[in-house]
């Protein structure tokens, strides 16, 4: 019976990549990402997208879009430096994406059966962009985005 129980704690527990927009801690299921890099210098410009849309980039071949969810968001002050990184996710439909935020951190196990919901006055993102938050160790709130919802296509053109 024992074995049961630690099984299903075990499977409530995935891995995230945890990144910093703002003030704030977020974070990202990690299969949903191909890899980290540093921001680009070449990012070819879009004509007549939004503010966001910072461009398009080559990828080991392929083009990616680079999304600058720090603007969409306006989660503060939108500083490019050498802390600047850019998420290139896989979305469920195979597309690739990059969105920029301030600083990567690291991956950590996080159990999902405590996932609390985000009210609209909890971030600076809107509630239906977020899966919801759980409370660390050290009591710091940690944010689980939505990637799926952030990157869908309809978003990229507001």
């Amino acid at each position: 019976m024992a074995n049961n129980i630690l099984d299903k704690a075990e499977m409530a527990t995935y891995e995230y990549m945890t990144f910093e927009l703002g003030s704030m801690k977020y974070a990202i299921e990690l299969p949903k990402i191909r890899e980290i890099l540093t921001y680009p210098e070449a990012v070819t410009k879009l004509p007549n997208t939004t503010k966001w849309v910072k461009g398009l980039i080559n990828l080991r071949g392929e083009v990616v879009p680079i999304l600058d969810i720090r603007i969409r968001f306006c989660t503060g002050d939108i500083v490019y430096d050498t802390n600047t990184a850019v998420i290139a996710v896989v979305t469920s439909d195979k597309r690739m994406m990059g969105i920029v935020v301030d600083k990567v951190d690291d991956v950590q196990k996080i159990d999902i059966s405590t996932l609390a919901p985000v009210s609209q006055m909890g971030s600076a993102i809107p509630s239906q962009y977020l899966k919801g938050y759980v409370r660390l160790a050290n009591n710091q709130m940690l944010v689980i985005m939505d990637i799926e919802m952030v990157v869908r296509k309809e978003e990229l053109y507001d």
